[in-house]
């Protein structure tokens, strides 16, 4: 470390501004809760808003003074150019802006993690220096291009998995590790993967700052397209060809294939499986969504670099390139007159009015003349019902059934009581549906309202009973329905007790 570097950090990192904050404790744990919690990488103004009124009401019962301003206010200065909180953009295909944690954000989470979720009588060094110690040794064979360095590690290999082959033979037993192996290596695997989850953020920022260089270009006009473009090629070259693009761009081709995806689906099954891992629940959370956030966040970055090459296709427009040129020229004009203007102000106000409340009335807004609609005059004084045709349409009638969202809310967070993160198959065993497949549609639309986990590309089946047995003419225990699903996964977000 060199004391001019930790001058510059200390006064300018939006990390420590964060920490230091009068409301960190707060802020933090909101942002938990909205981002980290909920598995979310963006998330709308309007929902962001909302959760934060939300949370304000919270505090007014437990921490009165804090976080007493208005909440449009707090969203717009944690994002502003003094505390880079929040970054706040528009995204394609919507109306409102979202928000995304900043890289300064995901390093004060990693800082925390590692601070408060360690168990201050456990210290998992044993695991730490066995993950050492397999890292230099795969560096040194993996960084040699001698044969016979290669050709040994992998005899030396061989020689101990055949010891463990023929022991377990043997023996008729396998060895294991203890209990506390166990939870040390899952807090390590967990404490990894949150770290690397923020790393995206770095990495995404790389490829928005060479976005952000062209299109700087472009408003100053001083460079040729050829110039422009040669500058963005360039640097996404060397983004490429740098550790930190060579590492992303493997990360991507191993987390999107399938093979490795299902292999590591299967390997989350096994682990949540481990008696020994049953207290570790917020880590067991993390573990169980990471194919889903991961690839999320790997597809997020791929849209950034798209959007540079967006613009870099309407660079090469030639109309737009023109048109890009003249409002160039007359930003220049402008400057120009402001820096003349600078010293000697004009004594009467500039500025241009506006009547922006003129009422124009157009003929041609009112519709045509049209004849009224007759209505068909039926006489009933006559009419004689059907008594078979009347109790079959009040029977319809009756069979229908609202749909109780307060109380399927309630059977998810009596089920969370139970279980970690039990699914939707688990859930239709433990409360059959009433309503039959209308049923099982509302507890996919809970899902995705109170920001369960929701896997498209995996599915499950499940078999529901096919009538209903307050109806006539059916019979649950005969007939049932088998459904594919996606994979729904419950947890605990803090939203499931609200109504509908």
């Amino acid at each position: 470390m060199r004391l001019g570097k930790l001058r510059v950090y200390f006064e300018t990192s939006p990390a420590l501004r964060l920490l230091r904050s009068p409301n960190a404790p707060f802020i933090i744990d909101w942002l938990d809760r909205q981002f980290k919690q909920a598995g979310r990488i963006t998330v709308p103004h309007s929902d962001l808003l909302a959760a934060l009124v939300e949370y304000q009401d919270e505090l007014r019962e437990t921490d009165p003074d804090q976080l007493i301003g208005k909440p449009e206010a707090y969203l717009s200065d944690w994002s502003g150019p003094d505390k880079l909180w929040l970054r706040r953009f528009l995204e394609a295909g919507r109306d409102e802006p979202v928000y995304q944690l900043t890289p300064a954000t995901e390093d004060v989470f990693v800082f925390l993690d590692r601070v408060l979720e360690q168990d201050p009588g456990f210290v998992g060094t044993e695991s730490r220096l066995k993950l050492v110690i397999d890292t230099l040794d795969d560096l040194v064979v993996g960084a040699s291009e001698d044969p016979e360095t290669r050709l040994r590690h992998l005899r030396e290999t061989q020689r101990r998995v055949q010891f463990e082959i023929d022991q377990i033979e043997t023996e008729g037993a396998a060895p294991r590790y203890r209990p506390a192996q166990i939870r040390e290596r899952f807090i390590t695997a967990v404490s990894l993967l949150r770290q690397l989850q923020g790393d995206f953020r770095a990495v995404e920022e790389s490829f928005r700052e060479i976005t952000r260089q062209v299109q700087q270009r472009q408003v100053e006009g001083s460079d040729t397209r050829g110039g422009i473009l040669g500058f963005a090629l360039d640097s996404e070259d060397l983004l490429k060809k740098e550790d930190q693009g060579v590492s992303f761009y493997e990360f991507v081709r191993l987390i999107l294939t399938p093979s490795q995806t299902e292999r590591l689906e299967s390997i989350i099954r096994e682990v949540r499986r481990i008696p020994e891992l049953e207290s570790q629940r917020d880590g067991m959370d993390t573990v169980r969504g990471m194919v889903t956030v991961l690839q999320n966040e790997a597809e997020k970055v791929m849209r950034t670099n798209q959007r540079l090459s967006t613009t870099l296709r309407r660079l090469l427009d030639a109309r737009a390139h023109a048109e890009r040129q003249r409002i160039a020229g007359v930003l220049r004009q402008i400057r120009g007159h402001a820096v003349a203007l600078a010293a000697n102000p004009p004594v009467d106000s500039v500025g241009l009015s506006v009547d922006v409340e003129i009422d124009i009335e157009s003929p041609f807004r009112r519709t045509f003349w049209k004849e009224p609609t007759r209505l068909e005059s039926i006489d009933l004084t006559d009419f004689t019902a059907d008594e078979p045709d009347r109790m079959e349409a009040f029977r319809e009638l009756a069979a229908l059934k609202r749909l109780e969202w307060k109380t399927m809310r309630n059977n998810i967070r009596d089920l969370l009581e139970i279980y970690d993160a039990p699914t939707l198959a688990e859930l239709l065993e433990q409360h059959p549906p009433e309503s039959g497949v209308i049923e099982v549609l509302g507890y996919l639309q809970i899902a995705r309202d109170d920001g369960h986990l929701v896997n498209s590309t995996a599915r499950q089946t499940v078999v529901i009973p096919w009538g209903d047995p307050g109806v006539q003419g059916t019979d649950a225990s005969d007939a049932v329905i088998q459904i594919a699903l996606p994979l729904v996964t419950f947890v605990r977000s803090g939203k499931n007790n609200n109504g509908r």
